[in-house]
């Protein structure tokens, strides 16, 4: 077949032309196979859409066969991979920490359930200042709200803080014991 019947047919996507010119660029991996053998299949495909690029774009100029201009383009290629891979820097596997760093599904249950069990056990009025906050009011429109001023207010919501810290404290011991206990 002739190199412009086979430049149309691999634009046309005829699966012999297809064939053949994949039967070159395997042929032209040879020397880069022990080096490239985990890249091979990604550098084929890419090589195909790339090589298909150039036809439609005229890069081809006929000045050699179709059969070599595929296999110096691999050629050329692979040696841009090489140079690519020897850029990279490798890292021990053992040096890396692969642990994810985002608590687990379980873990943000129990903060949630105990974020909820502190939230019942406090008092109404702190449940009512953490609402206030939550819902963005700055103390001076907390204050208004209260009838109460605003130092009054924020003594009252870092007791409210303290309360909530103390509980949780207590909640963690009283866990801690029980998992010594089942054990």
């Amino acid at each position: 077949m002739r190199d412009e019947s086979m430049v149309s047919g691999l634009l046309e996507g005829d699966p012999e032309v297809i064939a053949q010119v994949r039967a070159w660029i395997r042929g032209a991996f040879t020397p880069y196979r022990s080096k490239l053998s985990s890249e091979l299949e990604d550098l084929e495909q890419e090589i195909l859409l790339e090589l298909s690029q150039a036809l439609r774009s005229d890069r081809f100029r006929g000045q050699s066969s179709l059969s070599t201009y595929t296999k110096t383009y691999v050629h050329h290629k692979c040696i841009d991979r090489l140079r690519a891979l020897g850029r990279r820097q490798w890292v021990q596997v053992e040096d890396l920490d692969l642990r994810s760093q985002a608590p687990s599904a379980l873990e943000g249950i129990q903060k949630v359930e105990l974020a909820t069990r502190i939230l019942k056990e406090m008092p109404e009025s702190c449940r009512e200042l953490w609402q206030m906050l939550e819902q963005g009011m700055r103390y001076r429109e907390m204050s208004e709200q209260l009838g109460v001023s605003e130092g009054t207010l924020r003594a009252r919501v870092l007791r409210c803080r303290k309360g909530a810290v103390e509980l949780r404290s207590k909640l963690f011991s009283e866990k801690s014991a029980k998992k010594i206990d089942d054990a």
